[in-house]
């Protein structure tokens, strides 16, 4: 059968995907930036991104395992001209981001922070969500999953309506036993998408 193993696992199954999916809880929650060191000793890579059709704002900030510093990029690209309008640096200090330009970095980045610092994902959270779909790629090992949520913590982030539905996706890549790699997808239908990724390991962060 499609999907079987010889082990008789259904990887495209709902049940074997959120037993995959559910590895977030890891991360998410994790209100302090420092904590992330707890789990990813060797350092770590965190990502988000926030876009329309006209304009990104992308977020980025290595985890340094030796000199256990959290540093990046506050990055906006103005899309049409494929040019980069913004690049601030940032520190995470003492549970606060310090921008090298507070005001500008106030004006085009939309978020104080980070989902995975105030959703908790677990798999029993993961049950309860209405499924919108999912898949599993044999070849590369990866799989994705989204639901229709109507999640007080989400919407407050993006300050929606109480009652707005979004979408939410998880997707992730299998390489090894020892890799993190995490993506979480926010789509509201809106012309905005958002990303936000967390890695044990290095991602492609588009600077």
């Amino acid at each position: 059968m499609i999907g079987l193993t010889g082990c008789g696992e259904n990887k495209n199954s709902r049940e074997w995907i959120e037993n995959k999916v559910s590895e977030v809880s890891r991360v998410y929650p994790t209100e302090n930036l420092f904590d992330l060191f707890k789990q990813f000793p060797e350092g770590f890579e965190v990502y988000q991104v926030y876009m329309n059709d006209k304009v990104s704002t992308k977020i980025y900030l290595t985890g340094n395992s030796q000199f256990k510093t959290i540093t990046g990029k506050l990055i906006r690209k103005d899309l049409k001209l494929e040019k980069k309008t913004d690049i601030i640096d940032v520190h995470y200090i003492e549970q606060q981001f310090i921008f090298s330009d507070e005001e500008r970095a106030k004006e085009i980045w939309d978020f104080k922070g980070f989902l995975f610092q105030e959703l908790t994902i677990n798999k029993r959270i993961l049950s309860e969500f209405k499924l919108e779909s999912k898949s599993y790629n044999s070849v590369t090992n990866g799989f994705d999953i989204s639901y229709s949520v109507n999640n007080p913590i989400i919407n407050k982030f993006f300050k929606k309506d109480d009652l707005e539905n979004g979408v939410l996706e998880f997707g992730s890549s299998l390489q090894s036993n020892d890799y993190y790699y995490y993506s979480v997808n926010v789509d509201y239908k809106d012309g905005y998408y958002f990303r936000e990724t967390v890695s044990n390991g290095e991602l492609n962060n588009g600077e």
